[in-house]
């Protein structure tokens, strides 16, 4: 079985759904699949390469963003140049660009759309983009949600129920932090308990409600914020502004080794985001593969609260309401054998259903269904 995954961008290149994409990529090489990738690069030339698994990965050159859109053509033209290539063609949606390739490239193989969520904010691009979002969906033989709710809540996948299968979105086996970044991180910290947090700095995320609600945490807890984006330097002098800089840290982008090392020293992990534009959760999952336990925002239509259980792998909260967020930091901040019982409890859920090999074997299932002209069928319910 040949496939092409097309995504916006891919790993080294940082985001949810590049490390999707990766983990799928290892998943069918293991598989013992044939699989390429097709994405934008960030920069000007093309470039193409075989990646640490073997896997051919080719970027088309772009000339910057716009609208949260790759301006990069030649990824367009590719796809037309590989049309007959592929048993399956795997488009990780949000992403015009790919779907424009899609309808002019009209591939041979069998089209599935991996749909991680709506387009929620870029209401100018979002009126231009539905009638090739609809022909789109029309188009695809199989449509992966990444959870009962987001399928319930989208109304673009309410058009096309018959076609859409709900395949979780899984997270690889945690690495070990270096012993050196550990102990670094570990005096960096001393005498302080951390609360972690992890995640792009954009406006759904909630880091707002973190610079509020630190006054209300034990003096010796910090909130500790990793990860980059446009807003970095606007949350920085929000908690300037409020007098708190010193116990909400946002330290920007982590390398791998400092993540695993953060995910080890924290008492636990917060996810405050406000709207369904978090559709899933990437973060929270990679806290429950660690055994960290999680306070986080059950957002409706959001995949969150139906991955990361109340009073299983940690406390849920309503989205945007502090004084509910702190009481819930609080509990699980002061009761220790509270947060061993959701740790091992959320461990235990990540591997029973949400590992990133789970991920892969249900998409290849998927695919051998569909090349064996079957409608999709749903994955087991976690």
């Amino acid at each position: 079985m040949k496939v092409l995954q097309v995504s916006k961008f891919y790993p080294p290149d940082h985001g949810g759904i590049e490390a999707v994409a990766r983990d799928l990529s290892a998943g069918f090489v293991r598989a013992g699949l044939q699989v390429e990738v097709l994405c934008a690069h960030k920069r000007r030339p093309n470039a193409e390469e075989v990646d640490s698994l073997g896997v051919r990965v080719t970027r088309a050159g772009s000339f910057g963003m716009l609208m949260s859109t790759s301006m990069a053509p030649g990824l367009v033209s590719e796809l037309r140049r590989r049309r007959d290539g592929y048993d399956i063609v795997h488009v990780h949606m949000p992403d015009p660009l790919a779907a424009l390739a899609v309808w002019v490239a009209r591939p041979r193989g069998r089209v599935v759309l991996h749909w991680h969520s709506d387009v929620v904010r870029q209401r100018v691009a979002r009126h231009a983009y539905e009638p090739l979002q609809r022909w789109l969906l029309r188009r695809a033989d199989a449509v992966i949600a990444t959870s009962p709710p987001y399928a319930a809540s989208s109304p673009w996948l309410r058009l096309v129920r018959e076609k859409v299968v709900v395949i979780p979105i899984g997270a690889p086996v945690p690495g070990e932090p270096t012993a050196r970044r550990l102990e670094r991180i570990r005096q960096r910290h001393a005498g302080r308990r951390i609360v972690f947090a992890l995640g792009r700095m954009t406006y759904y995320k909630g880091w707002d409600l973190l610079v509020k609600v630190v006054p209300m945490l034990p003096p010796d807890v910090d909130i500790v914020i990793g990860g980059g984006g446009p807003d970095l330097g606007r949350y920085r002098a929000l908690a300037e502004q409020a007098g708190v800089a010193d116990r909400v840290q946002f330290v920007g982008p982590l390398s791998a080794d400092s993540v695993e090392a953060y995910f080890r020293l924290a008492e636990l992990f917060c996810m405050a985001s406000t709207v369904r534009a978090e559709a899933y959760g990437v973060a929270v999952l990679e806290a429950m593969a660690r055994g960290v336990p999680v306070v986080a925002s059950d957002i409706p239509g959001s995949g969150i609260g139906w991955l990361h259980r109340h009073e299983v792998s940690g406390l849920q909260v309503p989205p945007g309401d502090v004084p509910a967020l702190g009481a819930a930091l609080n509990r699980l901040l002061a009761d220790p054998a509270l947060r061993v019982r959701c740790g091992q409890a959320g461990r235990e859920r990540w591997a029973r259903h949400f590992s990133a090999e789970t991920m892969a074997d249900q998409t290849i299932a998927l695919y051998r269904r569909l090349l064996a002209g079957r409608a999709p069928a749903e994955a087991p319910e976690p």
